[in-house]
């Protein structure tokens, strides 16, 4: 449980017990027992310290990565090394129940809105483009200014949100959570610890972190997931994959004037 707080940080403030022991993977009980052993009196008292702490800044986590690195192969042995303990942690923090559900809601909407800012815009992109070749509508909403208004309005009631935000809860955020409830529209949420502090409804939760807080941000686990939920959604309903993955070999065939299989991902 040190381990896991130290690596956590600031992130794991706002989580509950069952939240902490589901990402850490091991129980309610563990968890305030740890709180107790680490001289706080209660987790209400551990959670408050960890929102004091500060997250490094992107300068200072870039320089504590490459540090580790002083060779050039030594980042790619790092890097697996740290990709494979992150997804062992994300196989435990998502409960099968709530993958499946999620999927379920992926493969019943008329259409999927993949959305996230900065690096996790083209992830959104990524997933959108899995989503077409496979036979689900799917697109983007990747602005957090003042285009993102118009984006919103293409959203509509039985449609399903897939929104990556992690770390704070920015402005754009809670535009897109009131617009969503008020047209109808579920929200699929890809965090790390966001979610208990929304005063939104969230549909699915599915906790996917971007690596240790201390170290520079991977986005490793949340490409996992996306093919994983793109393949989830598409296994709901094989023959719909099958025809749109034939008619885009066709596609192809005829822009390229000889036969291209293509691969689905």
């Amino acid at each position: 449980m040190a381990e896991y707080l130290i690596r956590a940080g600031a992130r794991a403030a706002p989580l509950t017990a069952r939240e902490i022991a589901a990402d850490a993977g091991t129980s309610d009980a563990t968890v305030v027992r740890a709180a107790r052993s680490l001289g706080f009196e209660n987790l209400r008292q551990l959670r408050q310290a960890l929102g004091e702490s500060q997250v490094p800044d992107i300068a200072s986590r870039f320089t504590a990565t490459v540090s580790a690195s002083p060779v050039g192969h030594l980042a790619l042995e790092n890097a697996i090394a740290r990709q494979v303990e992150d997804l062992e942690g994300l196989h435990r923090r998502i409960p099968p129940a709530d993958f499946d559900r999620a999927c379920d809601m992926l493969a019943s909407t008329p259409q999927i809105w993949w959305s996230g800012t900065g690096p996790s815009a083209s992830l959104a992109d990524y997933a959108a483009f899995l989503c077409r070749r496979h036979g689900f509508p799917s697109g983007t909403l990747t602005h957090a200014g003042a285009d993102h208004a118009d984006e919103l309005l293409a959203v509509q009631a039985n449609h399903v949100i897939v929104l990556f935000a992690y770390g704070r809860i920015h402005r754009y955020v809670r535009v897109l959570l009131a617009h969503a409830a008020t047209v109808g529209a579920q929200v699929v949420l890809v965090t790390d610890v966001l979610g208990p502090n929304l005063d939104r409804p969230i549909a699915v939760r599915l906790n996917a972190g971007r690596g240790a807080p201390s170290m520079f941000a991977s986005h490793g686990q949340t490409v996992v997931l996306i093919e994983s939920l793109v393949l989830g959604t598409a296994s709901a309903d094989p023959q719909r994959s099958e025809g749109a993955l034939s008619t885009l070999n066709s596609l192809r065939h005829e822009l390229a004037g000889v036969p291209l299989n293509v691969d689905p991902s």
